[in-house]
């Protein structure tokens, strides 16, 4: 049985997400703009809502237009409830847009009248009238959309399989000339079959949709061999507009008008949309970068091959086996692991430093040949604020060779992130084989800490004859910034308290049983110290921090690392 509940289930599982009314206005007014405030009465145009729902988008069209429009829609139901919106106006019919009359669409030229339009099974679907107007070449077409942005997937939702909401007709087309995932998304199956019945046609679509398919690497395909079309004009919004969304997780939908018939390249022009909140106030503008998978900042970074076998992390302290997927290979000259899985700022959270490979997907072995590449990139993940307006923005490689300034500067802020989860393990067993786990990124040399009150003298001892990790000798021979020498002399307060007050942490919690400790360790067990009573100087370290990464964010603008906002 299809997946049918409530009206939000049922919105959830098929993405279908009614448009906010406002911002239907909205969209009206733009249209307006474009094509006249009259250019329906006119008669010229035919406007055609392939994913009509229950109207929201023309409800507040005038009553003398409607016989211009057709509304058709995949639900029983929503028809319904479209005839009690529009009675005796608009023609109102039941159409599955992805499945009905494809065959003859794709296959035959709807255009001329001596062409049938019949599906697989003999019978025509689309209604005569809208067959008609489509084969008049003086009728010019306006495509007002916001179609479901469904997803077909394994994962379930509310016991409910999504694997098969995007299972049509038009996907099937679409992965037969390898387009890759964007086939299972329902709303780029939309464009699909729009740009093909509409190749020809003098055509404005104005499209509500996630920005996705303008900056995802994955939809570059996409746009490089379906979606080139003309940018008129537009706006975004937050996704919280819209009943039934998911408030932890806010992302930017827009709408833009395309000018279908003029094909254009979308990296070739200059898209600039207005924003607008909740309470549909204009807040300024969104200039939407558009680049492709070798701009990426994530190609930016050197990746060495990993062929040595090595304890994989799940977290700083966890050593994890048994995934149906692990990675535990790591490079020559192995410092750490960098965790930078995709390239959207939306990845934020999934952005970490590990003495280990990441157990699963999404990392790469930090070397001395690409310690300072790592560094920028870190800072680049994790200074900017995710905001649902930059949610999806794709980092971008410098456009310049960075000065060594900033990449201290970057390399400093990130030492002393919680997410530098890089550790110092004694005797992990993996795989039948004991390793010991070094912590590369120690920033304080051996000839400081000599000098420092150790607490346990087991650890002294190895400081008597400890070297210089790799970390500290590169710091050593950098000129810091005064705002970076502030988080350092914050942060080694912090480590000196440590070493001092050893014996009254739980260090052994946190498997610290070795001179070079990492961050994450030292914080950890610091916190939880029911002596501890240097929150003050965590404070301290807060507000350098801060006072560093204001001096770093707008670094990363100008190198066009991120979008300038």
């Amino acid at each position: 049985m299809p997946f049918r509940k409530t009206a939000t289930d049922r919105q959830r599982y098929k993405g279908e997400f009614f448009t906010p009314l406002p911002f239907a206005e909205k969209a009206l007014e733009y249209i307006e703009a474009q094509l006249g405030k009259n250019y329906l009465q006119t008669g010229q145009y035919r406007l055609w809502d392939m994913a009509a729902g229950t109207g929201h988008l023309e409800l507040r069209l005038p009553s003398e237009v409607l016989p211009y429009c057709y509304l058709s829609t995949l639900y029983q139901d929503d028809v319904l409830t479209l005839q009690k919106h529009f009675p005796n106006a608009a023609q109102i019919f039941r159409y599955d847009y992805l499945n009905d009359d494809t065959e003859s669409v794709f296959q035959k030229n709807i255009f001329q009248e001596n062409i049938s339009l019949t599906n697989n099974g003999g019978k025509q679907t689309m209604p005569e009238q809208l067959l008609n107007d489509l084969r008049d070449p003086a009728i010019k077409w306006i495509i007002p959309l916001n179609p479901p942005y469904a997803t077909a997937q394994n994962a379930a939702m509310k016991g409910q399989s999504k694997s098969g909401v995007a299972d049509t007709q038009i996907r099937q087309r679409m992965h037969g000339e390898g387009l890759g995932e964007v086939s299972r998304e329902l709303y780029t199956q939309f464009l699909y079959r729009i740009k093909t019945e509409f190749k020809d046609r003098d055509t404005v679509l104005g499209l509500f949709a996630p920005l996705k398919y303008l900056l995802s690497c994955n939809y570059q395909k996409f746009r490089d061999k379906i979606f080139q079309c003309r940018f008129l004009s537009g706006f975004v919004f937050s996704s919280a507009a819209f009943h039934g969304t998911s408030p932890a997780n806010h992302f930017p939908v827009s709408f833009i008008l395309w000018n279908l018939r003029q094909t254009q390249t979308l990296n070739s022009q200059n898209i600039v949309l207005d924003v607008y909140n909740e309470s549909l106030e204009n807040t300024g503008s969104k200039y939407l970068r558009l680049a492709k998978r070798p701009q990426f900042l994530n190609q930016w970074i050197k990746r060495p091959p990993a062929t040595i076998v090595f304890p994989p992390f799940s977290s700083a302290i966890t050593v994890k086996e048994g995934n149906s997927d692990t990675r535990n290979r790591i490079a020559e000259g192995f410092l750490a692991s960098l965790m930078c899985p995709g390239n959207e700022l939306q990845n934020q959270q999934k952005t970490a430093f590990l003495s280990g490979p990441q157990v699963s997907a999404g990392a790469l072995s930090v070397t001395a040949e690409n310690f300072e590449q790592a560094m920028t990139v870190f800072a680049a993940r994790k200074i900017p604020k995710n905001t649902w307006l930059n949610h999806v923005d794709q980092l971008l490689k410098p456009n310049q060779e960075l000065p060594e300034k900033f990449v201290t500067d970057c390399a400093v802020w990130s030492l002393f992130d919680n997410k530098n989860q890089t550790a110092a393990l004694k005797n992990v067993a993996y795989q039948g084989k004991v390793y010991q786990v070094h912590n590369h990124f120690f920033p304080f040399s051996v000839t400081k800490i000599q000098q420092w009150n150790i607490g346990i003298p087991v650890i002294r001892s190895e400081i008597e004859s400890a070297e210089n990790t790799y970390t500290a000798d590169w710091l050593a021979g950098r000129n810091l910034s005064s705002e970076a020498t502030a988080v350092f002399d914050a942060a080694e307060n912090i480590c000196r308290y440590y070493f001092r007050h050893l014996p009254e942490i739980p260090y052994k919690k946190y498997k610290i049983a070795t001179w070079d400790a990492g961050w994450r360790q030292i914080t950890l067990a610091l916190s939880e110290s029911s002596i501890y009573c240097y929150k003050k100087e965590f404070a301290v370290l807060r507000h350098f921090r801060d006072v560093l990464k204001s001096m770093i964010l707008p670094q990363l603008a100008f190198f066009g690392i991120i979008s300038p906002e």
